[in-house]
């Protein structure tokens, strides 16, 4: 009896331990020149050469910034993007002068459906779950490294058909 107590106690401590700092991770938000950029997200697997990069940009600073360009491993050409409603058409088209403002405190989203980073010509293999690095340039931030989970597009709505440039699912 003894015995068993001693082991049931042993594997006690042993999973307790276990247990000891186990926390909910949740991604650093990166921080640059007053500039916090969070919750990015990348849809990448669709059966098109093209793709798109989400996230939250965050200005707390005093001085109005811009995204002037990114940068991620695996996309031939990368373009900053939005989608426009256009005579009832969602149109999707490179923002003008390739640069997303970000005013001095304020929050710009880059989400499905709005502004967006566009990757063209994906060279390389992308897997739901992985995540990637990407790398933002600001206009007075300078660049910023940040990870993105690569999403299951259908869990946002989009079909696995299409997701081209030319097709009604936008990324």
């Amino acid at each position: 009896m003894t015995r068993y107590f001693a082991g049931a106690v042993i594997l006690l401590v042993v999973l307790a331990a276990g247990c000891a700092g186990v926390e909910e991770s949740m991604p650093t938000p990166e921080t640059s020149g007053g500039l916090t950029v969070d919750n990015v997200t990348a849809v990448l697997t669709l059966p098109s050469d093209t793709g798109a990069v989400y996230m939250r940009i965050t200005n707390g600073g005093d001085v109005d910034d811009a995204l002037i360009d990114a940068a991620l491993d695996g996309c031939g050409t990368i373009e900053l993007h939005e989608m426009i409603n256009e005579n009832d058409t969602m149109t999707m088209r490179q923002v003008e002068g390739n640069r997303i403002p970000v005013p001095a405190g304020e929050t710009v989203m880059l989400q499905r459906g709005g502004l967006h980073v566009m990757c063209i010509g994906k060279t390389g293999e992308f897997t739901i779950g992985q995540s990637v690095p990407v790398t933002l340039t600001f206009e007075n931030a300078g660049t910023v490294e940040v990870m993105a989970d690569v999403l299951d597009p259908a869990g946002m709505g989009m079909e696995m058909e299409g997701g081209g440039m030319g097709s009604d699912e936008a990324p």
